[in-house]
């Protein structure tokens, strides 16, 4: 028997019959194993069809015709009931869409959009990440391989030793984004765990190189940043020009890309971009900024990408190779602080690591989901296509002021609890019987036994990870093993509480309006339930969203405080059936509206919620402005020192006092910008770039400026790109005339971006536009306690 770690699986055709793949590790490297043993199949529901009409299936397509390998008689579970269905088996998974076609004419087909590599490890209970043990022959071929007999799960506590290759291209274009017909690729950086390459020279050289490295070092994993929709497929269509064969799959395979997804087989292609746009709460999402958010950024090159052209025809090749080196450094360690948590994903849902790092929260809850059911014989329905509504969480309009010694108390897993508790689940849902939970507002009844599908799982999850956090309670805060145990309890977080938002998702498997709202209603009772119990005990309830409440009580200290606030957790924990904990404690806060607040808690940190300085769409000026209103105001408790400093950057603005780059708005394009029906600024700003040889490509963010002139803001945006100069007044700029100049508008920064950022804040505490401008006489904070 051999035991290895399995990474990925896949299928190939021998003979003409489909074999899964496995590709796994152990200490002797990486090998493959073969199963010839497993069969393509999905259900039919009976619905009048008999055996025979199913056996007989025939379905024609081009030269051949598609017959069944086999069919059976089985029961299963649907929604909690038993039925019986056909189980119809296919001689290969590329049958399966044309026999599902033919057979939804005369019946409900389920199950047969589940790819054929991933209905193995469902069926084997097997799981990507985790152990395998095989039972099989080894035959001989340039990998190792074996022919399975046997296979089963061998499960671990840690994760597989993965070799990591991290990589970043830089091309030579004189402005915008590169065009792979003309424009090379000078540099491809490449960092591994021990060591790391600037690959320079001959664009055939490199490309020859950098498939060399990445045989040489044959990495499990290979990370990029946005490298499956700009930098493979350039490197593919620079490689086919070069006459370089990019095989750099561990079977001597080529890259592929297919529907625009990159593969290299045995590899795990992971593209961190796809993980930040769904989990880094930060609006432009910049290789830079996510790295700062991380905590991993580095910082050595002196230059911005618009400046690598100039660098490198001026010579001053140290400077682009600094740039690339940051870049490929920037994504590795992004790469270590984001894959753990990814790796228990995978483990989890079962799935290889790259397409967990794909998918999106509903459907990692999908594959979970499949995963349970087929334990419990249940089958699965088919996605959906479209959802309703729903009424969402209860909010409270939040207290104005600037209020000291504020605690938030966060109803642990709300959710999850209230879907446990009252046993939310499609199966469970009923229209009639009196042994049942009826939701508040809605009125919706869910049997109270006997445990629902949903329960069942959210329980599993739940107990799993009270253990683990029992564990790490024994262990060393900065032990290796409290680390691992850390990243599992935070994943099974993140998917118990994504179960809510699952039942309403409008393409779950499992969608089910009615657990979405019955869950929420419940949610909404007890949020109002708290603050009638906190305002009975004396606390002044400042807010409350969703799953917590800002309460404060006018006791002697914090001391004080801390033990009321306990009185309080007692009090709704023996009321409700729910747990309560202290989310953050702030020194001071302020809310400006629902949903949006800023706060300074006891050890230091300003939390922002929903405020400016959290989007993309305002000029880094107006966000680093509102940053520091916020600071000045809940560090020094003084919003009339807040105005004076906001009346000073007013005043550097007319003076020319402020560089380009803070002036700079960025926003993505979505589609094309000839498919945009509103041309929005960034959209013209874009077509202006196009003009003048410069293509942005859709997901690309688009950086402009606003000039004096005629016209809508539109009308008077510039790309970043096409600005040549600029001396704090004047910008010069490229165009199809040549270089003009043309003046900043400075008014539309001050009244359009610095004012309104700051202005719903200093609103709060009684000023107006006219007072930042310095038109007025400030009030005192005394006046608005």
């Amino acid at each position: 028997m051999i035991k290895a770690w399995l990474l990925d699986a896949d299928y190939v055709t021998i003979n003409g019959r489909a074999v899964v793949r496995l590709w796994c590790k152990d200490e002797d490297g990486v090998f493959v194993a073969y199963d010839k043993n497993f069969q393509p199949y999905f259900y039919v529901l009976k619905d009048g069809l008999t055996i025979d009409d199913v056996r007989n299936a025939k379905v024609e397509r081009k030269s051949e015709t598609i017959t069944l390998q086999n069919v059976e008689e089985v029961k299963m579970r649907s929604l909690g009931k038993e039925i019986e269905v056909y189980k119809v088996y296919a001689k290969h998974p590329q049958h399966v869409p044309k026999l599902r076609e033919y057979f939804s004419r005369f019946s409900e087909v389920r199950e047969a959009d589940i790819p054929f590599a991933y209905r193995y490890l469902i069926d084997k209970d097997l799981a990507c990440m985790d152990g395998v043990a095989i039972e099989g022959k080894e035959r001989i071929e340039k990998l190792r391989c074996y022919d399975v007999e046997d296979v089963s799960r061998d499960a671990r506590k840690e994760f597989p030793p993965l070799r990591m290759l991290a990589f970043d291209c830089e091309m030579l274009t004189a402005s915008g984004m590169p065009d792979y017909e003309k424009d090379p690729i000078i540099i491809i950086s490449v960092k591994c765990s021990d060591f790391e390459e600037i690959i320079e020279g001959n664009e055939r050289d490199i490309l020859l190189r950098f498939v060399e490295v990445i045989k040489k070092f044959d990495p499990d994993i290979i990370v990029g940043y946005n490298q499956d929709n700009f930098d493979w497929p350039y490197i593919k269509k620079r490689a086919e020009k070069r006459a370089v064969k990019l095989d750099i799959g561990r079977d001597g395979s080529e890259l592929a890309i297919r529907g625009g997804r990159p593969k290299i087989t045995g590899r795990l292609n992971v593209d961190l971009y796809d993980i930040a746009l769904k989990t880094i709460d930060v609006k432009i999402k910049k290789l830079e900024n996510v790295a700062e958010y991380l905590g991993t950024k580095v910082e050595l090159a002196d230059i911005e990408a618009k400046d690598i052209y100039k660098c490198w025809m001026r010579g001053e090749k140290d400077r682009v190779i600094n740039y690339a080196k940051q870049d490929v450094l920037n994504t590795y360690y992004i790469a270590e602080e984001l894959l753990p948590m990814h790796y228990e994903l995978s483990r989890m849902i079962r799935l290889p690591l790259d397409d967990i790092t794909r998918m999106g929260r509903g459907k990692q809850v999908d594959w979970l989901l499949l995963s349970e059911a087929f334990k419990l014989n249940e089958l699965a329905p088919n996605p959906r296509e479209k959802g309703e509504s729903y009424e969402g969480a209860f909010v409270l309009e939040p207290a104005r002021g600037l209020h000291e010694n504020v605690v938030c108390l966060d109803f642990a897993s709300m959710y999850p609890s209230i879907m446990i508790s009252f046993n939310i689940s499609p199966d469970t849902l009923t229209f009639y019987g009196d042994d049942c939970y009826v939701a508040p507002e809605v009125g919706h009844r869910f049997k109270k036994r006997p445990d629902g599908f949903f329960k069942k799982i959210l329980k599993m999850l739940i107990g799993r990870r009270r253990e683990i956090k029992s564990v790490m309670k024994e262990l060393d805060y900065n032990s290796q093993e409290y680390k691992l145990l850390d990243i599992k309890q935070a994943t099974l977080k993140v998917l118990t509480n994504s179960f809510y938002g699952y039942t309403g998702w409008n393409l779950a498997r499992w969608y089910c309006k009615e657990c979405a709202e019955a869950t929420t209603a419940w949610g909404r009772h007890f949020i109002k339930k708290s603050v009638e119990i906190a305002k009975n005990m004396g606390f002044q309830v400042l807010y409350g969203d969703t799953d917590s409440i800002f309460v404060k009580k006018d006791v002697r200290g914090v001391k004080e405080l801390k033990e009321e606030v306990k009185k309080l957790i007692a009090r709704l924990s023996q009321e409700l059936p729910i747990q309560i904990e202290i989310d953050e404690f702030y020194k001071t806060i302020f809310f400006v509206e629902k949903k949006r607040y800023a706060g300074y808690t006891q050890d230091g940190r300003i939390i922002v919620k929903g405020l400016e300085v959290r989007r993309g769409d305002w000029c880094e000026l107006a966000k680093n402005v509102q940053r520091n209103v916020i600071s000045i105001i809940l560090r020094e408790r003084n919003p009339e020192k807040a105005v004076e400093y906001v009346k000073k950057i007013v005043d550097e603005i007319r003076l020319g006092k402020i560089g380009l780059r803070d002036y700079v708005i960025y926003k993505g394009l979505t589609k094309k910008p000839s498919k945009y029906e509103s041309l929005q600024a960034h959209v013209k700003a874009a077509m202006k770039a196009k003009e003048m040889g410069i293509a942005y490509t859709i997901g690309s963010k688009v950086g402009y400026v606003v000039v004096k002139g005629v016209g809508n803001i539109g009308d008077r945006a510039y790309p970043i790109d096409l600005i040549e100069g600029f001396d704090g007044e004047t910008l010069e700029i490229k165009t199809k005339h040549g270089i003009e100049k043309m003046k900043l508008d400075k008014d539309y920064y001050i009244n359009n971006q610095v004012l309104p950022s700051v202005l719903r804040i200093l609103e709060r505490f009684g000023y107006n536009e006219s007072q930042l401008k310095g038109l007025a006489e400030q009030q005192t904070l005394d006046a608005f306690w």
